[in-house]
């Protein structure tokens, strides 16, 4: 008879969310197409808790007030790239491979996530001086993430860049781009063919032959 596997062999299992966490999953997806459609300003707390058929004494119950939810809704997709699937493997993974990977998936958070891209550059400005610092903190982790990528194949002789900042800050701005000009681009241009062309202009010109 063959033993069970060890623990250490078993998958682990993906976590369920807890109710808490649906239910404030389902306050932010109702709150950002809210924001979308009517602006933050004019989007009252009563109007989110309406869309989702609750008291708006539920909403406070996760939230301290509005700009709390604006500020989780913006956080939230930052999160994607904290979340281990960004940055991946660092060891021996080739640092131009890696650059691919993060374009590819910088694009596609934008992609799926395309409201809060448009809120965050909308309404940021609403947030707090305390919020605004931590999501400009967010933003600046997932520079760094693709600098150290970017240096690193500089290092390995892979590429020339003559300022890593710069074109780090130019990864982050062309994924954003597709948020905010998906709109006049589809149904023309995929997400496929939009990433097609970030490697094109932002990582081949660079590379050095072999």
């Amino acid at each position: 008879m063959t033993p069970p596997p060890a623990p250490a062999d078993v998958a682990e299992a993906p976590a369920t969310p807890t109710l808490a966490e649906q239910r404030s999953a389902q306050i932010l997806a109702a709150a950002v197409t809210l924001f979308a459609e009517r602006g933050y300003v004019d989007t009252k707390i009563e109007d989110i808790s309406n869309a989702i058929g609750v008291g708006k004494g539920l909403i406070y119950r996760y939230f301290r007030d509005k700009q709390e939810v604006l500020f989780h809704a913006i956080s939230a997709v930052q999160a994607e790239y904290t979340s281990g699937h960004f940055a991946g493997p660092q060891g021996t993974e080739d640092p131009v491979a890696a650059l691919r990977r993060m374009l590819r998936m910088h694009c596609r958070v934008a992609d799926e996530h395309t409201l809060e891209t448009l809120l965050a550059y909308r309404s940021t400005k609403d947030l707090s001086h305390e919020q605004r610092e931590r999501i400009k903190a967010l933003e600046s982790g997932i520079v760094a993430e693709i600098r150290h990528h970017l240096d690193a194949a500089i290092a390995a002789g892979r590429m020339q860049i003559t300022d890593t900042q710069v074109a780090a800050c130019q990864f982050l701005m062309y994924g954003h781009g597709w948020a905010l000009k998906r709109w006049a681009l589809e149904p023309e241009v995929t997400i496929e063919r939009y990433i097609d062309a970030g490697e094109r202009l932002l990582i081949d010109p660079f590379v050095t032959p072999r």
